[in-house]
């Protein structure tokens, strides 16, 4: 799908009761400003492109999302869907033959 995905609605908000970066901070034991660096440019990736593969980790990708809201009109918009790899348990940096 070549389709370049219009994401110009879309509002990035932190809640701080709902913001999981302090968890990711003290998974990683980086500082929030690091945190913040490294999902800004997690963001920049996604967006520049339709389909995103992390080896190891999963795949992240674009899809159209069309359905009828509660008025009766149809809205037709864009959401990003995750697919974990199968192979994180497996996965060590490298294939094995």
């Amino acid at each position: 799908m070549k389709v370049k995905a219009d994401i110009s609605g879309i509002e990035r908000r932190w809640i701080p009761g709902e913001d999981d970066r302090v968890l990711l901070a003290a998974y990683t034991g980086l500082k929030p400003r690091q945190v913040d660096d490294a999902l800004n440019g997690l963001w920049r990736v996604l967006v520049s492109r339709p389909r995103t593969k992390f080896v190891g980790f999963g795949i992240f990708e674009w899809k159209r999302w069309r359905n009828r809201i509660p008025t009766g009109k149809v809205v037709e918009t864009w959401r990003l869907a995750f697919k974990p790899s199968r192979y994180v348990d497996k996965y060590k940096g490298d294939k094995k033959r």
